[in-house]
């Protein structure tokens, strides 16, 4: 059988293939089957075999190089998390040396909240390129692949709380939009007054048949008191505080353990001892609430401390002497004079005079500031209770106390006051406008 024949459609010869441009003689005139064609490469100039390349056949080898040490690099893909229920496969290549469980969470970027490890495995091989000089080098590489399985117990625990915050957020009710009153920048005084702590007092439950208390207890109910106080008043911006101390705060006055007068008192401790621990006291009380306000510390003498408040006062000033914000009225008299606006206050301890006298005593002695003044008021302790009297305008206040009952108050029968302690927010122009209270545990407070 004849072989087909076909026409060159360029040279218009007789072709043996189909669709062909140029015979077999043409097709070697024009180089096809003798020495090879050789062309320009546009963008590096050399000589190549081909036509309308950018690169020749080395060339196209260093920039292959290039590209392989940067966005075809291996190590630069990051790690593959194919999942299936609540397993998964993970695998990665890189050039960190993965010894530990550590570096493959690292390294693999294992959400350990969602995921547990089950196992792994990392193999090492060596890469070879070439560098930009067309030099061979070679570089570790490592193949690291783990199995994991859910954290089921975690993910529910977040669920069951997603779809309570969920809940909450559904069933509450629209606020709607209320108009507050600025809140008092300046004008606002908080008087801390707790009186009668009797810090040294020793009474032994067994005996009084009442609860313990001492000096670290004393000094733990004083501290809870102002904590809570202070957070009750904390809605209030205050322009100052009025810390008085003394009013029985130590219980004796001297290292014979007695009181001013001499008389003898049961202690748990030194007298050097109780005084130390006290100044420390008043001292975290002053920084407590230098933090909020200017502080002014007025010390009131008592029956049973009136040395000693002295020494405590004119210790705290010598403290407080250059440092701004804080005043000490360390005065070595009964009665101390506060004024804040319209407002007057007399503090004093009340075992000396009478309390329906104290109207006419704050009008003499202070007559200038009585007549500027609207709201006048006068703070005892003494007692050891709580207690408001009205004489022609002037308020005499009571104070309760903190202190346990000690062996001498068992005996006379003087039980069964509530143990507290009361501070006082003064407005500048309405005077008392809040009174916040704390009521001691029914146990002491543990040390």
């Amino acid at each position: 059988m004849p072989r087909k024949t076909f026409t060159g459609s360029v040279c218009g010869h007789v072709a043996t293939i189909r669709d062909a441009k140029y015979c077999r003689a043409c097709w070697r005139a024009r180089g096809g089957d003798g020495e090879r064609k050789t062309y320009k490469a546009s963008v590096c100039g050399h000589a190549c075999s081909t036509v309308n390349l950018k690169y020749c056949r080395d060339c196209y080898d260093r920039k292959r190089v290039v590209t392989r040490n940067s966005s075809d690099d291996p190590t630069s893909h990051p790690a593959t998390l194919a999942v299936k229920g609540n397993t998964a496969e993970v695998g990665r290549i890189t050039d960190i040396n993965v010894r530990t469980l550590e570096d493959l969470i690292r390294v693999c970027e294992i959400d350990t909240s969602v995921w547990i490890v089950l196992r792994w495995v990392a193999n090492k091989w060596e890469m070879g390129a070439k560098d930009a000089d067309g030099h061979l080098v070679s570089r570790p590489l490592y193949q690291i692949k783990a199995w994991l399985v859910r954290n089921v117990a975690v993910i529910s625990a977040r669920a069951e709380i997603d779809a309570l915050i969920a809940a909450a957020k559904a069933a509450m009710p629209a606020l709607k939009a209320i108009k507050r009153r600025p809140q008092p920048s300046s004008g606002l005084m908080l008087e801390l007054n707790v009186a009668d702590l009797h810090i040294g007092k020793l009474a032994w439950a067994p005996e009084t048949g009442h609860h313990h208390y001492d000096s670290s207890i004393a000094e733990a109910e004083h501290d809870r008191a102002v904590e809570t106080i202070m957070g009750r008043c904390g809605g209030y911006a205050l322009d100052e505080i009025l810390i008085v101390l003394g009013n029985d705060l130590l219980h004796v006055d001297n290292r014979a353990n007695a009181t001013t007068a001499g008389t003898a008192q049961d202690t748990d401790s030194r007298y050097y001892k109780v005084f130390l621990a006290t100044r420390r006291m008043a001292q975290r009380m002053i920084e407590r609430c230098r933090t909020l306000a200017r502080v002014r510390v007025v010390l009131v003498p008592g029956n049973h401390d009136r040395d000693s408040v002295w020494h405590l006062g004119d210790s705290l000033a010598c403290l407080y002497e250059t440092c701004p914000g804080v005043t000490i009225d360390n005065a070595p008299s009964q009665r101390k004079y506060v004024e804040h606006g319209r407002v007057m206050l007399m503090l004093t301890h009340g075992h000396k005079g009478k309390r329906d006298d104290y109207p006419l005593l704050m009008a003499t002695e202070r007559s200038e500031m009585f007549g500027r003044t609207r709201y006048r008021e006068v703070h005892t302790g003494h007692l050891h209770t709580t207690r408001v009297q009205e004489f022609h305008g002037v308020r005499v206040r009571i104070l309760p106390s903190l202190a346990g009952i000690d062996a001498w108050h068992a005996e006379e029968g003087f039980v069964g006051n509530v143990r507290a302690a009361e501070a006082f927010v003064w407005s500048a122009d309405e005077g008392l406008i809040t009174a916040a209270y704390y009521n001691a545990p029914i146990g002491p407070v543990t040390p």
